[in-house]
Order: C-alpha cells, then structure tokens, then sequence
C-alpha cells in the first residue's frame, strides 16, 4: 500500500513492506531522512487506516536560560532529544517539530506557537508532544485560555514524559487548567525576583545588561556574577558631544548634530547623528558614572486586540553610583542638563487646534520629509526639517511672505503661458476631432465587410479557408482602427480638461494669493492651501542675519487633474 505524511511541509510516498514489524497489531516503519539526520519519524498503518501523526513543541524558559549560561548545555537539543525519545517509546508518528527561539511572554511574541495553534485549531494534530504545559503558555491568563480552549474543542492530546492530558476526559481538562494556573503564578513571582535582582545590580553598580551604549562595550566582571562598562574608540566622540555643547552658549542640538556630522562622527548604527539621537545622549546620566533603574519602564497597552509594549520615558527614577569610567565630569553633565531645561520648548496646545498652517503640505526639497512648526524663543513660530539633512529653519512668518510672493509669480507666469498653450491645444483639438470623424468612418466600412464576409460563407460563395483569411485581415483592420479612435479621443479628452484647468485653477490661485494674508486662523488658512496646491517644496541653506540675506525659497505643485486616463 502507498501513502503519504507530512513532512517538513512536504509530501512523502512510501511503500511499507509486508515484512515490516508489528507492534500491537500496528506495522511500523522507522524512518531517518537524510536531510534532517535528527529528525526520527514512525509511519503506522492499522486495518488501512492512516494514523493522525504529531508535532512536537520546544521552547525555552528563563531558567532554561540561566541554566545555559552555568554550563548545562543546550536546552533545546536535550529537550528534543528527549521527546524523540518518549515518541519513540511509545511508537508517536511525528509530523513536524517547532522550535521557539524567540523570547516572548505573549502568544503574540511567539510565532511558533501561533503557527501551531492555527494547525491545533484545524485538527491536523492527534497530539502535541511538549516537556511541561507550562512550555505552551506561561504569560497572560488570556493567552492561557486561548491555548485550553485550542485544544479542548479540537481534541488534540498534550503529551509530556510525566503525563498526557486527554481534552476531552474533564478531569485532565481540570488538571490541566491548574496547571497553567499554577505556572502563571510560577511566572509572575519569578519576575519579581528577577526585576528585584536587577535592582539589586543596579545599586551595586553593574550594568543590567542588553545592547551596551554609545562609547562603551560590556564586560563579564571578574570572580562575580553581573557585568561593568569599559569605554570603546567611541567614548571620545561622547567626550566632543558635551564639550562642543557646553563650551558654546550657542550651540544647540540642532548645530550639534550638523556639527558632529561635519567633523566625521556617525553615531552607533553607523547613521549620521540627528537631533534624537543627540538629546538621548545628553540626557543619559551614564556617561556621568551613573547606573539607573526603570528609566524606560515597560507600559503594556491593548491595540486592536493585541497586548503591545512600548517604553516610555520616566521622569523620576533613582541613580546609582556606577562601577564603570565616568565619560564625562560631574560639572559638565550640570552643565549640559542646566542648558538643556533652559532651551527646551514647551508648546501650548489650545485643545488640539492646528498651529502650523504648513501641516502635511510643506516639504524639504533635500530629503522629502515634512516640514515641522515649534515655538520659537520670541513667542513666533519656526519651521524646520527634523532630519537635519542641511536645511536651515525659517520664522512662519517669513515663510508666509514668500509663499504670498511665489503664488504671485507662479500665476502671472502661468496665465501668460496658458494664452499661447491654449492655442496650441485648440489646434491639437481640431486635428484630433478631424482624424477622430476618419477614423470612425474607416471602422464602420470594416464592420460592414465583416457582415458581408458572413453572408458570403452562409450562400457558399466563400469557402471557409477563404472566409477565415478574410476574417483575419478585417479583425485586424478593425482592432488597429478601434485603437485609433480610442487615441484621437484621448487627446481631445486631455485637451477638454486643459483647458478647464485653466478655467478653475487660475481663479482659485489668485484667491488663495489675495485671501490667505487676511486669514488668522492656521486651521483656516492649512483648508485653503490644501484646496488648490498637492504640495510645496522648501528650501533653505543660509541663515537670514547672513550678508547676502536669506535663500528662502518655495516651490508650488497645483492640484492638477490626471489626464492620462
């Protein structure tokens, strides 16, 4: 008999011998595939029956991980080993084995376990095979009832050395439900120990451990557990941070990070620096010999049915005395945190209402980015490209006063090219109209030859060989002909809306240009560029206290209709 199994996601034929061996009445075949020289399957055949096969469900725990790291070796491989083993015994045919070598409280974080929940759901499994229930889920009671109800409505048995759980006997249902219950609180006083032995290194001094900053590299601390920071070839460029920050009462982090850039330093991703990158410096107390503790904490928030994580920055949050070298004095980090309050801006909301009459509709000519509005020091507003790619920010105002003159410029410019554009498409227009009414004469003929060519072969004067080449030279003709009138109508099409452009765009241009000046509210006036302009480029590289005087300039793009269709 032939039959196939998955496999790895393929599909496998193999013929079981009649000499093959029996075990209670099952005939068994031992397979080992050479691509996956581990990986141990049992095909079964009963009465001419195919049995279900099953998955097997590794992923490591936190223990697991410490564990590792004292030198026990690799979870993952004795756990396989050791359920390979278990199916082994008990003649398990053994479809496919999921590996979660991502870190993850949620089902969520674990893309594993969703691809076999999705198969448990489905039924594809007889049983899962897992070293503990807590392996499938640990994390959130909700994730924990995702996964009981997965397999109960299914009937799909998790198999451990210790115990299987038939989903369908209510007594291993309730043993079961316990023990994720129990696993969960497991969990929740694990981390507890584990958030207060971080506190624990924090006060001691030691790095906490993760990506180590900018100008450091981590290190395992000799005859004790934890680990220290010892600076790398980029703690000077730290060092020239604060001190180009400090030195000059102008400088801020605007000019810092176009001045980083300028001397050659790139920050840790290898990027130039910006304005971000250069105010999480600063404000790291690191570089000053300090350790914190829950300065990015994690919030939990639910979106759209999914637990996500973010890491807000907390205001309050204890130092502690670090054993790493300090980058930078204690009177320079002062230093750096005094002028920092003091050039910070704190913009007035006004319950939401729009400040920037620019929003979504200016852009850097340089990058592409949108340009954006903060509050300068004299109480106006400033625009400025928060890429920093080279652009200088302009004052709102003096950003309105060119756009009033360049929506000027543009409309006297466009009505004095739209006199002698009309009269090149009206031209365009006529000839298209003539070839229009040609063409359209030439296609009705082909249509009449067609029909006669029909009424040629049903009276037997045409055979049907001289009908079909007849037939083919026409259908061509008449395809090339249709083509032709779809073209001249396009173009008669593009002309039509040409000029009704020219109708409504010149108006509603010198409405924006004569009205926007009298408007005061930004929402107002943000509606009205909107209304007639898709966007507005801005381009800026000299400061207006400059000799030569600012190089403000804005590029205007209409709202033209698409005439390509």
């Amino acid at each position: 008999m032939c039959s196939s199994f998955p496999c790895w996601k393929k599909q496998i034929e193999i013929k079981i011998p009649s000499t093959a061996p029996t075990v209670n009445g099952i005939r068994v075949l031992k397979i080992v595939t050479s691509q996956y020289p581990y990986f141990i399957i049992f095909y079964m055949e009963k009465k001419g029956v195919i049995l279900m096969s099953y998955a097997i469900y590794l992923r490591k725990s936190r223990a697991d991980m410490d564990a590792e790291a004292h030198g026990e070796g690799e979870t993952l491989a004795r756990h396989r080993a050791a359920l390979l083993e278990l199916a082994q015994k008990r003649t398990l045919p053994i479809g496919t084995i999921y590996e979660e070598i991502v870190s993850g409280d949620t089902i969520a974080a674990r893309p594993q376990m969703q691809r076999l929940l999705t198969e448990v759901e489905a039924g594809i499994w007889e049983g899962v095979l897992v070293m503990e229930v807590e392996r499938l889920a640990r994390g959130e009671t909700i994730d924990q009832g995702i996964v009981a109800q997965a397999f109960k409505y299914s009937g799909t048995l998790i198999i451990t050395p210790a115990k299987t759980y038939d989903p369908s006997n209510e007594f291993d249902e309730e043993y079961f439900e316990f023990g994720l219950f129990m696993s969960r609180r497991e969990y929740k006083t694990i981390n507890r120990r584990l958030q207060a032995g971080r506190q624990a290194s924090a006060r001691e001094g030691k790095w906490l451990g993760g990506p180590a900053p900018y100008g450091y590299d981590s290190r395992k601390l000799p005859q004790e557990k934890g680990y220290s920071l010892v600076p790398n070839q980029d703690a000077d460029t730290i060092r020239t941070l604060f001190r180009l920050y400090v030195s000059d009462a102008g400088m801020g982090t605007i000019r810092l990070a176009n001045r980083l850039n300028e001397l050659g330093y790139r920050s840790a991703t290898g990027k130039p620096f910006n304005v971000g990158i250069v105010k999480e410096i600063l404000k790291n107390p690191l570089y000053a010999g300090y350790i914190t503790f829950g300065r990015r904490p994690v919030k939990k928030q639910v979106r759209d049915g999914k637990v996500v994580q973010h890491y807000p920055r907390s205001k309050e949050y204890p130092l502690y005395k670090g054993r790493h070298e300090a980058l930078i004095s204690e009177e320079v980090w002062q230093a750096a945190q005094t002028k920092l309050a003091a050039r910070s801006f704190h913009p007035v909301r006004h319950d939401k209402q729009l400040q920037n009459p620019f929003a979504g509709i200016l852009i850097c000519e340089k990058c592409g980015h949108k340009i954006q509005a903060r509050p300068g020091k004299d109480g106006s507003r400033v625009l400025f490209c928060h890429h920093y790619c080279g652009m200088v920010s302009a004052r709102l105002d003096e950003t309105e006063r060119v756009l009033s003159q360049t929506l000027a410029l543009w409309l006297s410019d466009y009505t004095v090219q739209s006199q002698g554009q009309q009269t090149i498409e009206n031209a365009q227009k006529e000839e298209a109209l003539t070839a229009l009414a040609h063409t359209k004469a030439e296609l009705d003929a082909v249509n009449e030859q067609l029909d006669r060519a029909f009424e040629l072969v049903e009276r037997g004067i045409y055979t049907p060989e001289v009908f079909a080449s007849r037939q083919n030279i026409l259908l061509t003709r008449q395809a090339k002909l249709t083509q032709a009138v779809r073209d001249c109508q396009k173009v008669v099409r593009q002309c039509e809306q040409q000029a009704e452009t020219r109708i409504k765009l010149i108006p509603a241009i010198a409405h924006v240009a004569e009205v926007y000046q009298t408007l005061s509210d930004p929402e107002e006036k943000n509606n009205l560029l909107k209304s007639v302009l898709h966007h507005i480029t801005y381009h800026k590289t000299s400061s207006s206290v400059q000799p030569g005087g600012s190089d403000l300039s804005l590029t205007i793009y209409p709202n033209f209709p698409d005439t390509n269709e």
